[in-house]
């Protein structure tokens, strides 16, 4: 298989493998069932990446082994198979499903307390280290426990003193947490959201990030199909 340049540039690596084959750039066009000008297209960059299937038809022309160009495409030009982007969703989703399944929590941590004795029995460190892993996991699922129960105590005393502001905050903050376990989209943005301690923001760059959420909470009502004045915040 001919080298290709490191630095990825499918366009300028297509044109120089095109010409060392001596394939012109309406034949290969051709050849791919595209139209005659698309080849040229890619080379000047007006198109910047291809469907996969485009481009696997490309190398394959250019005399690339096929067994090989899956991985030729992944690793130069970050071009997925409709296979591995079918199988990261799945996994994704899995990831998603299994970070809300308290059953498969509390599996994959009595599976890593198992691995630490199995280390421990073969000698990898000593007691002491093996037992510091153990109560860190320990330590942090209660931690983790204790601060959601402390969550929920906090929001409870708010709905007793302001239920008329509350209502509409329990009712969103349920409809996203239960939403995550669906919705890739929706976990991103509350684990990303959360990421960082809010509470650190300055007053003013707490007032903009309102502001910012007014403004593209009114785009995604009408984007939505919403007619009319969105609700106030």
């Amino acid at each position: 298989m001919e080298d290709i340049m490191s630095e990825s540039n499918i366009g300028r690596d297509v044109k120089e493998l095109r010409t060392k084959k001596g394939i012109g750039s309406r034949e290969l066009s051709r050849l791919i069932g595209k139209a005659e000008t698309y080849i040229s297209q890619l080379e000047r960059g007006l198109i910047k990446t291809p469907d996969y299937n485009t481009a696997f038809e490309i190398f394959k022309h250019l005399g690339h082994r096929e067994d090989q160009i899956e991985d030729v495409l992944l690793n130069f030009y970050y071009i997925k198979s409709p296979l591995r982007v079918e199988a990261e969703e799945a996994w994704e989703q899995q990831e998603i499903e299994n970070a809300q399944d308290p059953v498969y929590q509390n599996a994959k941590l009595d599976r890593e307390i198992e691995a630490h004795e199995q280390r421990l029995q073969l000698g990898e460190y000593s007691e002491e280290e093996a037992n510091r892993s153990i109560d860190w996991l320990l330590d942090t699922e209660t931690d983790l426990n204790n601060k959601v129960r402390d969550i929920g105590n906090e929001l409870n005393f708010f709905i007793d003193k302001k239920m008329d502001v509350f209502e509409d905050v329990i009712n969103n903050l349920h409809t996203i947490v239960m939403s995550m376990s669906k919705n890739k989209e929706d976990y991103e943005f509350f684990t990303k959201l959360f990421k960082r301690d809010l509470s650190k923001f300055t007053n003013d760059s707490k007032n903009q990030i309102v502001e910012t959420i007014k403004e593209e909470y009114k785009k995604s009502f009408e984007a939505n199909g919403g007619w009319g004045k969105p609700p106030t915040f």
